[in-house]
């Protein structure tokens, strides 16, 4: 497993060729609820809610994501759910102008301590099947690849650093094209309210979107990033 563990982390290092020349850059805020703990024996709940802004505050992007894992092994599980993820392409729409998305997803997570104890390290393979019914009937298959590694600073406090690759594997007639699609970095600190139970993650967030044929060239989102932990076992 520590190979699979770090074949991913070199994934996530190399660089890609697909990136723009002259992105366009904008400012959003982002917040976000994960809620993890065991139901009965091996099976857990693993679920999230999350909701994204425009710079002005107005909806950019919400995401609510239930789903059931299995306990594989210390740290280790699978997972499947689904997620219903509306979202709004400027600023100030109203509610009904949202564009609804659609998904089914699988994954593979596992969590350890490194370097004698001294750092955490967890990686996630996530296999996405996406659909926007309103638009077609097309299904968009997407790979998404995350390291995180956690620095305990003592006490309650900690340091997160995570980065996210998403790869896809078809075209789509409403907006999804094959290979690169986005890169996702998170840098920030973290505390511990209750131990093991709820934490709460403050920091900077770095998002490179692919946009193929777009005249602004590609996106890259800076944002405020506000996460939530809640865990039981």
């Amino acid at each position: 497993m520590r190979a699979a563990s770090l074949a991913i982390v070199a994934l996530l290092l190399c660089p890609s060729t697909a990136r723009a020349q002259s992105p366009t850059h904008a400012f959003q805020t982002w917040l976000g609820v994960f809620v993890q703990g065991r139901v009965h024996g091996r099976l857990w709940v693993m679920s999230d809610l999350h909701h994204r802004m425009y710079g002005d505050l107005s909806p950019y992007w919400s995401l609510v994501r239930p789903g059931l894992a299995v306990q594989l092994a210390p740290g280790m599980f699978v997972a499947a759910g689904y997620a219903w993820t509306p979202s709004w392409r400027a600023q100030g729409l109203a509610f009904e102008d949202r564009v609804d998305e659609h998904r089914a997803w699988e994954q593979w997570q596992h969590e350890a301590p490194v370097a004698d104890g001294l750092l955490r390290l967890q990686v996630r393979v996530r296999q996405e099947q996406r659909w926007r019914p309103a638009v077609s009937d097309d299904v968009g298959h997407r790979l998404r690849l995350m390291a995180r590694v956690t620095v305990p600073l003592g006490g309650p406090w900690l340091l997160a650093v995570w980065d996210e690759v998403f790869v896809t594997f078809n075209d789509t007639s409403w907006g999804q094209r094959a290979g690169y699609d986005q890169n996702r970095l998170f840098a920030g600190a973290g505390v511990w309210a209750v131990r093991d139970a709820l934490r709460f993650e403050l920091g900077y967030f770095n998002q490179h979107l692919r946009r193929a044929g777009n005249p602004g060239g590609d996106l890259v989102n800076h944002a405020v990033m506000l996460n939530t932990y809640v865990a039981w076992r």
